[in-house]
């Protein structure tokens, strides 16, 4: 049968087989499938044309492309989305095109292989079968509240229809993607078939239903019209009002415990499903699209369509391809082969963090330590962390010991002698560092093997004064704990090897981190900005404030902890240590209190010795120790909380803008990545510099001004705020 249709955007390929129209989604210039506007339009053009053929018997609805079905909406698109009533419109004209599939007289089915997200799995959704491959690329899920909005393609009517109200919420508003076995328990898919048999199964599902229509409920507010896979803890809950109010006040809670109420995305979900299961599904759309218009222009959903962006671009390598390809071969390549290993040395927090990411993502490492203590704590770090998986049942048995095999431990460097990277990650003295360096040189037999050195604060140069080859040297600055913690700062020199710095930053790459590349300087850029913010809070202990109300201020700003909490974290000596190699350098503005100095003599560590300005009980935080007040002259009294807040935010971004002046940071997009996911400043509002600019530059300078007449240097404002 002869089928005359044309895909404007390249992106859609028809064929016919046995009376089954087959559309193959595979945009050839991207690497993933994403719906754009002439994407849309294609489907708006084709699809009438199928759906009056009389002769077409079903539709296969799937995709080409190595490991993506499709990954939802083009970003770009956001742009388009300039007020309120835009937003709502193109919500519902996504509705009108998903729903030629949900309207077709004859079986529609979504053949799924690799990613289904959002708009995605709201297009499969709308399909009458869905069946997925068995493969672990298949991933399914709708993370729109990630970007600050809701499915605004139908996600949160027709998913609770489908699969039950408390499992749609769950997926909806965490954003968690799920792989086709679990799809398949909770009913989104009907079978889980191999990848080689997606599409014959696919047809052959067509050909089976032929003559049956399959449709949603309508509602479910009435417990007969629901579909068989909901059991009778389903209907006693979710077909009755008080259950469905019990769901909705239960799961309003934990989005208000886990967001603090400054993600409106998640409330804005849970009152589309809620409101809209109580309505004809044409009903329930239309409040899915008015409350989608109205997150899609707000100022949280702009912060994290901003991150997002700069995320996506941070990903590529910035050096070109000749760069990367000889970096590759020479640094890379036997990595991946599984032919060498990365040395990392000392076996501590960091080493051990840092050799269990690389056995995660399949990379051999060699774990060196100063002694058998040191180095069996280690390893049963890495141990630990993968039992736990584990016992979670997101690896085998096989998978969990084949990663810890891939720690080889030593306690020579002999083993290192075919490294070609090696990560250093011993305790922060510029003597300790040189002396590993040394015996690196002395023992890998090729000497342009490449020394990442994971320091947060001592200055690259310093650390490749010493070495045979300097521009081997570059900065590789983790974050601890290293498995949660995203970012990796990289630190260059003017004397760093391009080839060095790329294969670090594939290195990191491979290990799933988030990457800025930054240039030399005391502190780099988190640490610097970091030390500048904990000087503040401290100040504000000189001045007499209260810890829990400095650490609650933050808080209240949507920091994750408070400086005081985090400096307990980190551990007092550490902070104290970083902050005394940072007052040289910053003398002349970075006021830290002498006060420090007395509280880490009395040997407050914070949570590591359960001493600090917190008081702890079995590692858990309790209240703060007020006996610490007793290093400080001043009494302790109230301080106004945005007071403080304002003095610990603008000193930071003050301080960040400084690091883009003196071109420590290359970009503000780096800067808001640091600050993100190193830092943790609030997603919500997109990093210090897109914040800067929400507020206005120009209001952020006369505050900063304000500020730097009444506590000093530290607030005058950087060049940056005149740009």
């Amino acid at each position: 049968m002869e089928l005359k249709l044309q895909s404007k955007s390249k992106i859609f390929h028809f064929s016919m087989r046995d009376g089954i129209c087959i559309i193959d989604m595979n945009d050839e210039s991207k690497a993933v499938n994403s719906f754009t506007i002439s994407m849309l339009e294609d489907i708006d053009e084709n699809m009438p044309k199928i759906l009056s053929n009389d002769k077409i018997e079903g539709i296969v609805i799937t995709s080409s492309k190595k490991n993506c079905f499709a990954a939802g909406a083009d970003i770009s698109i956001f742009n388009t989305f300039t007020s309120q009533d835009a937003g709502e419109r193109g919500s519902k004209e996504l509705h009108r095109i998903v729903n030629y599939f949900a309207s077709a007289k004859v079986p529609t089915v979504a053949a799924i292989h690799g990613t289904c997200l959002g708009g995605g799995l709201e297009l499969a959704l709308a399909c009458h079968f869905r069946i997925c491959s068995a493969d672990k690329s298949t991933q399914l899920g709708l993370p729109e509240v990630q970007l600050g909005i809701l499915p605004g393609g139908g996600g949160t009517q027709r998913l609770p229809r489908l699969i039950g109200i408390a499992p749609a919420l769950d997926l909806i508003l965490t954003g968690k993607k799920i792989d086709g076995k679990k799809a398949l328990k909770l009913g989104l898919v009907d079978d889980v078939v191999p990848p080689n048999q997606l599409l014959e199964k696919a047809i052959s599902l067509c050909k089976q239903n032929k003559f049956k229509k399959r449709l949603l409920p309508s509602s479910l507010g009435m417990v007969s019209s629901m579909q068989g896979n909901f059991d009778l803890q389903k209907l006693a809950l979710e077909g009755n009002p008080l259950g469905r109010l019990l769901i909705s006040k239960q799961s309003r809670g934990m989005v208000l415990k886990s967001t603090k109420g400054r993600y409106p995305a998640p409330l804005k979900a849970l009152e589309s499903v809620m409101r809209g299961v109580e309505l004809p599904l044409e009903k329930g759309l239309e409040i899915e699209a008015k409350l989608f218009g109205e997150l899609v222009v707000s100022e949280e959903s702009r912060s994290l369509v901003h991150i997002f962006n700069i995320m996506t671009a941070a990903k590529k390598n910035p050096f070109p391809k000749s760069v990367q390809e000889a970096a590759t071969q020479k640094y890379i390549q036997n990595l991946e082969d599984g032919n060498t290993s990365v040395g990392v040395l000392g076996a501590g927090l960091m080493g051990s963090g840092i050799a269990t990411v690389l056995a995660e993502k399949e990379v051999r490492s060699t774990l060196i330590d100063k002694d058998s203590f040191g180095l069996q704590r280690g390893l049963k770090s890495v141990s630990s962390y993968f039992d736990e998986r584990f016992k979670k049942k997101r690896l085998k048995w096989f998978e969990r010991d084949s990663r810890i095999y891939r720690v080889s431990p030593a306690l020579e460097f002999a083993p290192l002698r075919s490294a070609r990277i090696v990560i250093e990650a011993v305790f922060e003295d510029i003597k300790i560092k040189h002396d590993v360096l040394k015996k690196c040189e002395e023992n890998i037999t090729q000497n342009d093997f490449i020394f990442a050195t994971n320091t947060s604060s001592l200055p690259i140069a310093k650390i490749a004064a010493k070495a045979k080859n300097p521009e081997n040297v570059v900065g590789m600055h983790f974050f601890s704990p290293v498995p949660k913690m995203p970012l990796v700062e990289i630190i260059t020199t003017d004397k760093t090897n391009p080839e060095a710095t790329s294969a670090v930053f594939d290195l990191a790459s491979i290990m799933g981190k988030q990457i800025i590349v930054v240039n030399d300087g005391p502190g780099f850029y988190t640490t610097r900005i970091l030390a500048f913010q904990i000087a503040e809070a401290l100040n504000i202990m000189v001045e007499g404030g209260k810890t829990e109300d400095i650490d609650e201020a933050m808080e209240k700003f949507g920091m994750p902890v408070g400086p005081i909490t985090l400096l307990d974290e980190v551990g007092i000596d550490v902070g104290e240590h970083i902050i005394k190699v940072l007052m040289e350098p910053f003398s002349d503005r970075l006021i830290v209190p002498k006060e420090i100095e007395s509280i880490s003599k009395e040997g407050r560590k914070g949570r590591k010795n359960n001493h600090g300005f917190y008081k702890y009980e079995n590692g858990k935080k309790e209240k703060p120790d007020e006996s610490v007040y007793k290093s400080f002259s001043t009494p302790r009294k109230n301080i106004d909380q945005k007071e403080i807040a304002d003095r610990c935010v603008y000193v930071f971004m003050n301080e960040a803008a400084r690091c883009f002046d003196e071109k420590i940071i290359k970009s503000e997009d780096d800067g808001d990545l640091g600050a993100i996911f190193g830092l943790g400043f609030p997603p919500f509002l997109g990093g210090p510099f897109h914040y800067a600019k929400v507020l206005g530059k120009d209001k952020v300078k006369q505050k900063l001004t304000e500020l730097a007449a009444k506590y000093g240097k530290r607030f005058e404002p950087a060049k940056y705020w005149d740009r």
